[in-house]
């Protein structure tokens, strides 16, 4: 298949992972995948794994949502599990948490897209330059990482058909193999056999990493610091204004205007260098970073705060990315750049008058 075409030798550990398809379609289908194609033992929610569209065990049906995994972490300690994996109903994305001494941690999507991106560019040994791409509010911090690896990275518009679109026209013009690409909201696509986000593929290729880390005699965690040793600790945020009714979306609309003539000079002591209008200039930029209601605070060193109205939703979202050195203690520098990158969302939301 595609995705073997990419995907790394299996490893020689059997890791044990609880599973959850949220009551939907996937529990089969993943079962098999992980059977056929790698050596991890399955162990499925057994609550949650059968469909049923009621959702009976759950507030709402996505991984993302909070005690969304609680049954799986309640499964994974008694099994004494080694991963937990969820796909929400339809299988097109993918939670995982890993256990810590302080019980199971959740990973973002952007910490398992770059575990990812950096798993499988490692052991690319194609002809061809290998592409991997994500979402523009998704970690930029795949950037550095495709850097290192002699990748070519794609940022695009929100939306697997963007990161579609850039791979097929990519591969078309002969400037390489999509190798990976990802949103941070849990969407991740491992070669081209499936152009749009898919779960089953990616928790194959996720539970391979874990294997792999195991026939190490590491974690998952451990590789996490060291991408933070090698490229710095990346944290992302998201802070969302709420404004429903006519009068909300006069307010959103109004803040969005404001950013079209004046951006702060500094936010939360950060001093903002520069911005993008993407709401202008799509002539001088490629297909998949069209025209858009957005705007970027370039904040140095790779940094920089998104600003956005959303599609669905009566907000104004704040996205902010933000490096720092992983000095001796990566997950002590993580912890605070989260508390900064959180005040820089709100003072950015402030200065926009919420």
């Amino acid at each position: 298949s595609e995705v073997e075409a990419v995907r790394p030798p299996p490893p020689e550990s059997t890791v044990r992972v609880v599973y959850t398809p949220m009551h939907g379609v996937g529990g089969v289908p993943f079962a098999r995948t992980l059977a056929l194609g790698g050596r991890a033992e399955v162990i499925p929610v057994a609550e949650q794994n059968e469909p049923d569209g009621r959702f009976p065990t759950v507030s709402f049906p996505n991984p993302e949502e909070p005690g969304a995994l609680d049954l799986a972490q309640a499964a994974a300690d008694q099994e004494g599990a080694d991963l937990i994996l969820a796909n929400d109903p339809d299988a097109d994305r993918l939670a995982a948490a890993v256990p810590t001494d302080d019980g199971w941690r959740i990973l973002s999507g952007n910490q398992i897209g770059v575990l990812m991106a950096d798993y499988l560019l490692d052991a690319w040994d194609g002809d061809e330059r290998p592409m991997v791409s994500n979402s523009i509010v998704s970690t930029a911090m795949l950037g550095s990482i495709a850097d290192a690896r002699g990748a070519r990275f794609e940022q695009t518009l929100t939306g697997f058909k963007w990161i579609a679109n850039a791979a097929l026209d990519l591969e078309e013009a002969g400037e390489g193999r999509f190798v990976f690409g990802f949103e941070e909201a849990l969407g991740y696509s491992v070669g081209t056999v499936v152009l749009d986000k898919d779960g089953l593929s990616a928790g194959l290729v996720f539970a391979d990493l874990a294997g792999r880390m195991a026939d190490e005699g590491r974690s998952l965690l451990d590789r996490l610091a060291d991408l933070y040793r090698r490229h710095g600790v990346w944290v992302s945020t998201q802070v969302s204004v709420v404004r429903p009714g006519t009068s909300g979306k006069a307010e959103i609309d109004a803040a969005m205007e404001r950013l079209a003539t004046e951006v702060p000079d500094m936010v939360a002591g950060m001093e903002v260098l520069g911005h993008r209008d993407f709401r202008v200039g799509a002539d001088g930029r490629p297909r998949w970073l069209d025209t858009t209601p957005l705007v970027e605070l370039d904040l140095g060193g790779g940094s920089r705060a998104l600003i956005r109205p959303s599609g669905t939703e009566p907000k104004l979202k704040v996205y902010v990315d933000l490096r720092a050195e992983a000095g001796d203690d990566p997950a002590r520098a993580e912890a605070s750049a989260l508390d900064r990158a959180n005040a820089i969302g709100a003072d950015i939301a402030a200065w926009l008058g919420f």
